[in-house]
């Protein structure tokens, strides 16, 4: 949190993150989840709580600070790109749904009016077109896209995912990067956790 605070990164609000500031009732979650949130609520300093409970459900573009801010034109035209970034889903944010299917996400597309709609939740990379038979991201397209997770990925690769746009050549490109998997287990090791509740956080 420190980091991402002194970075000023644009963040949304996460199904763990309204856990930990109280949105959620921890009961919501399972073990081990729910003695994690319980010992990070423990930890974390008023003003990194108080982050938390800022963080909004829903961010658009024209929201970011105008270094980071996507909502460029599209190459080419005058049609101004709207993308909404979102932990679940941008209809009813706060019930946490998993966009877990196409056709979730074509629902979801119908309801909005974003070009592009960032989401997380399933911790799985990928995109789905707004329109039935569209599988590339293609200029005109609309879509849903999870950039994918910085651990407990859940497609079996351990490797943080990330995902990077360029909206002037109007690509989206996927990428998976290693990160010290042993030396996260070995910190969880040290601040009292059993190596079994180590490897079910971090999927692996």
């Amino acid at each position: 949190v420190d980091l991402v605070r002194k970075r000023g990164i644009p963040c949304v609000e996460g199904n763990h993150d309204a856990g930990v500031n109280g949105r959620m009732p921890v009961g919501h979650f399972r073990e081990p989840n729910q003695s994690v949130i319980q010992w990070t609520r423990d930890h974390l300093t008023p003003d990194n709580l108080a982050f938390l409970q800022s963080l909004p459900l829903i961010l658009d573009a024209s929201c970011l600070p105008p270094t980071t801010n996507p909502a460029c034109r599209q190459a080419g035209t005058n049609t101004p790109t709207t993308i909404l970034f979102v932990h679940s889903s941008p209809i009813e944010p706060e019930k946490w749904t998993y966009l877990n299917s196409a056709v979730k996400c074509r629902q979801v597309m119908e309801q909005v009016d974003a070009d592009l709609v960032f989401v997380g939740h399933t911790h799985i990379q990928g995109f789905v077109a707004a329109e039935l038979g569209v599988f590339g991201f293609e200029k005109g397209e609309r879509y849903v896209v999870n950039p994918g997770a910085v651990g407990q990925n859940r497609d079996g690769d351990p490797r943080a995912g990330y995902a990077m746009l360029d909206l002037d050549a109007w690509t989206c490109d996927f990428h998976k990067i290693s990160y010290p998997v042993q030396e996260t287990l070995d910190a969880y090791r040290s601040l009292g956790m059993d190596a079994a509740t180590g490897r079910r956080l971090l999927h692996v």
